[in-house]
């Protein structure tokens, strides 16, 4: 199971979906596949923005609310799933770190071997794809890490 179905599958009840939905809204801004998974004032945030701008503006308003003290941004630009994109790892030698989350601050989750290939699943906000590996491996890495096959 992959982070994206984690936190689909996660249970928030319907009054903090809507205290999250109307915070993103009085922000002007409209995340209509918005999911939250929140947990001790920690959230994780999915859904789809046409750019980084957005984003960042929704991940604002959700800081705001009462009690939020950190907020994950998982956010995508586009879902890549259907159009089959295999791409190669072009680490300098050594193999490409996988991650939980979109950035280095996030742990490590597997590992993909260098110019091995990889089916990019979605393109994230800021410059980093959502990747799975042919052994089944889900997780993040940067886009400046893989190049065409």
């Amino acid at each position: 199971m992959g982070l994206f179905d984690e936190v689909n599958n996660a249970v928030v009840n319907q009054q903090q979906a809507n205290d999250y939905n109307a915070a993103i809204q009085a922000a002007g801004i409209s995340v209509p596949n918005l999911r939250v998974m929140g947990k001790d004032g920690s959230l994780t945030v999915v859904g789809t923005v046409p750019d980084a701008a957005t984003a960042e503006k929704a991940v604002a308003a959700l800081k705001a609310l009462p009690g939020v003290t950190q907020v994950y941004n998982l956010m995508e630009m586009e879902d890549l799933t259907a159009k089959n994109i295999k791409m190669k790892i072009a680490t300098q030698e050594s193999n490409l770190n996988i991650r939980k989350g979109p950035g280095t601050n996030y742990d490590v989750v597997g590992k993909a071997a260098h110019g091995s290939a990889v089916q990019l699943i979605k393109r994230m906000y800021n410059n980093w794809y959502y990747i799975k590996t042919d052994s089944g491996t889900e997780g993040f890495c940067a886009a400046s890490f893989l190049q065409q096959l």
